[in-house]
């Protein structure tokens, strides 16, 4: 890990082109788009036109439907930091992947 900030438990990895990412319940009326960014067994960063709070749980879809895989996931949202675009969320998974479950989203 090269930033000395970051706090992560475990290295994040960018994602194929094939993966989406989709939320199974509401959090706010209008969420608006989302794009992940990274994900690790731990966690995952994505980023959302609006923020929601810190602490937060989310209840989100990942899905690669090209190789099968299709989970939904509690996420703590640990950080909620401005981009331009909108706002980077970084989360923790209430229960990891399987390594198999990730490296069919980064590979």
């Amino acid at each position: 890990m090269g930033d000395s900030a970051d706090r992560r438990a475990a290295e994040r990895m960018p994602v194929n082109s094939g993966v989406s990412f989709a939320f199974a319940g509401r959090v706010v009326e209008d969420i608006g788009p989302v794009k992940i960014r990274d994900v690790s067994m731990n966690g995952v960063g994505f980023v959302l036109a609006r923020p929601v709070e810190v602490g937060s749980t989310l209840a989100v879809v990942l899905a690669h439907p090209s190789k099968g895989l299709s989970k939904t996931l509690l996420v703590r949202v640990a950080h909620v930091t401005p981009v331009p675009g909108g706002n980077l969320v970084g989360g923790e998974f209430a229960e990891p992947l399987t390594y198999q479950e990730l490296t069919s989203l980064v590979m």
